[in-house]
């Protein structure tokens, strides 16, 4: 990026944390090593997330259909460096969670960068209830990544509330497990990229899904 004469010195620092770019209308969109930009196309505003565990494009703005840009066309795309979130954590988190009824539970699934994959760790609680949890999280060790962000409702279902909008932030995996006294509970997964929202389907058990 070439900064304009005059053009302010924090304004340069930001686009250079999270640039725009345009997608070619022949060619391939240059390649993402790591970090966010905007790309316009054709077809709309989509924000790109490169990270250790995640390669994504989605929507996030609509342009005019008759507007006549000069913008290839951009396909949206969310690829986990990790293959499918393995179906077995899921299983053990949600056993401790039934261990822990009435009360919710968090945890995370965490993302070794050497092994290429993923392990479950319960957070310690400090102030658990009925309808809260409130946790400790452990240091990562080096080559270490939060990816799955993981809490449950207890006896309650499984949905996104308000705390939780509010607290899902940076980019992540989010997923809750409700209805734990049954033998299928509820769930919920969005991917969270920076205060975007982008619901997933339930790795879990997809038939029993509300997403299905």
């Amino acid at each position: 990026m070439v900064a304009e004469i005059g053009a302010d010195p924090r304004d340069i620092a930001l686009q250079q944390a999270c640039p725009c770019v345009s997608m070619p209308m022949f060619g391939p969109l240059p390649t993402l090593a790591c970090g966010q930009r905007m790309v316009l196309g054709r077809n709309g505003v989509f924000l790109q997330m490169r990270t250790p565990w995640l390669d994504c494009i989605t929507r996030v703005g609509q342009l005019a259909e008759r507007l006549p840009l000069p913008y290839g066309l951009v396909h949206e795309r969310i690829a986990f460096d990790f293959g499918a979130i393995p179906i077995r954590l899921l299983e053990r988190f949600i056993e401790r969670a039934r261990e822990a009824l009435p009360d919710e539970v968090a945890g995370a699934l965490i993302y070794d960068e050497r092994l290429r994959s993923l392990s479950l760790r319960v957070h310690a609680g400090l102030d658990v209830g009925r309808g809260h949890v409130h946790y400790r999280i452990d240091d990562l060790r080096e080559g270490e990544v939060l990816a799955v962000d993981l809490h449950s409702h207890g006896l309650h279902g499984a949905f996104w509330s308000a705390k939780d909008d509010r607290d899902d932030n940076g980019v992540r995996v989010c997923g809750v497990f409700g209805n734990l006294d049954r033998a299928r509970p509820t769930a919920r997964f969005r991917l969270v990229l920076n205060g975007h929202f982008v619901n997933l389907p339930n790795p879990w058990n997809s038939e029993g899904s509300e997403l299905a």
